[in-house]
């Protein structure tokens, strides 16, 4: 039986229906950044993996490897637009192995820095000596108490072993609100036997003074390498940027755990605190890797990595992206800070908050060099909630 008055009222409902989602359309478009290439500049001419943090006082201090084994850092008064001398905060050493009768060089990378709430800042970096078999692959740790100027004698905090398919790499850390400090970490050492990556954790009660003698597992996938961990907190949730490489070639993953009970069990393949972080899915043959996590004051979600996508299928030549949300997940409207020709390269890049809408994109490139420089440029977020 039919009824004609229910009939008669399926195109308004139709109408209904499309207002309903035009929001959504709209929000998907909100956000996205704008670049100011006026506001390009070269913080060191020759370098790599650069890392910035705003201070307390105000000024802007960048980490990154000088290509020489060493890390350094520069401190810019001027809101980036020009910078201090370079300071050797991390400088490559020699080990020795007496009973062995053998020597390497050990140098610096992956720098990483934060500061605490009482002024004091944390350097960590990835020790990785030249030649295996001879000193262990490790998580290190230094700390200044004059922002920047001095640092004081490295702390081991892991130790992985010590050729380089068993090594750890690329330390982040997070500030908790509890006053808690954790370094997230990529650790291959506990899958000696296979080539196998997960994501580790240690955490910290005194200000980075001592740290957890047992690691925690964030994150692990069966067969792949949970890679480059960058992690932010919303009071609540903490989420983990990672580099997954379920598809072969890496994309950028969330993976996430509540505070108050955080990383109680590994986030595995099949969890549902493990989801892809954009919006649209990249073809499986395209590299995203070297994920990179912000949360700004306004509350909202950057996210940037180095991508083939519409450049050659050579991960050495892919440039950086970023894309934007308001929330820790479905990301979108990719930018490119960096205008890079398909021969060269803008890789291991970083985000940074510096208010009011205002980010800093960092890069290791030589998109007008034939030297690989780290280069900084200011971006504005352009948009509203809907």
């Amino acid at each position: 039986m039919q009824y004609p008055e229910r009939l008669s009222l399926l195109p308004a409902l139709l109408l209904l229906l499309i207002s309903c989602q035009e929001p959504e359309r709209k929000h998907a478009a909100d956000y996205h950044i704008e670049w100011d290439e006026s506001s390009l500049v070269c913080i060191a001419d020759e370098g790599a993996y650069p890392r910035l943090r705003r201070l307390d006082d105000g000024s802007l201090l960048a980490a990154y490897e000088n290509r020489r084994g060493d890390v350094m850092v520069r401190k810019s008064m001027d809101n980036g637009t020009t910078w201090g001398e370079s300071v050797k905060a991390f400088e490559a050493f020699d080990h020795v192995d007496i009973e062995a009768g053998a020597y390497t060089r050990v140098n610096i990378a992956n720098p990483e820095l934060i500061q605490l709430p009482d002024g004091d800042i944390l350097l960590a970096v990835n020790l990785r000596p030249r030649l295996e078999g001879i000193y262990p692959f490790s998580i290190a740790l230094k700390r200044s108490h004059d922002e920047g100027k001095s640092w004081s004698d490295s702390k081991i905090l892991y130790q992985a072993g010590t050729i380089f398919r068993d090594g750890c790499w690329e330390p982040s850390f997070l500030l908790l609100p509890d006053g808690r400090v954790q370094i997230y970490f990529a650790n291959e050492s506990p899958y000696r036997e296979s080539d196998e990556q997960e994501i580790t954790m240690l955490t910290s009660s005194d200000k980075g003074s001592s740290w957890s003698s047992e690691p925690v597992t964030v994150s692990f996938r069966r067969q792949r390498r949970d890679g480059m961990p960058v992690a932010v907190h919303n009071g609540k949730e903490i989420y983990v940027a990672i580099e997954d490489n379920l598809s072969v070639q890496f994309k950028p993953y969330i993976v996430k755990s509540s505070i108050n009970d955080a990383w109680r069990e590994p986030v595995l393949e099949d969890s549902p605190n493990r989801y892809s972080a954009l919006r649209h899915a990249l073809p499986d043959t395209v590299y995203a890797g070297a994920p990179y996590l912000i949360r700004t004051e306004s509350n909202l979600y950057l996210l940037s990595y180095q991508t083939t996508q519409h450049r050659t299928s050579e991960w050495e030549h892919s440039t950086m992206e970023v894309v934007v949300s308001d929330q820790p997940g479905d990301f979108r409207n990719s930018t490119h800070p960096f205008d890079v020709p398909l021969s060269k390269e803008a890789k291991w890049g970083s985000l940074t908050d510096l208010g009011g809408n205002t980010v800093a994109a960092l890069s290791s490139t030589n998109f007008n060099s034939d030297k690989i420089g780290v280069w900084m440029i200011k971006g504005k977020i352009v948009g509203k909630r809907s």
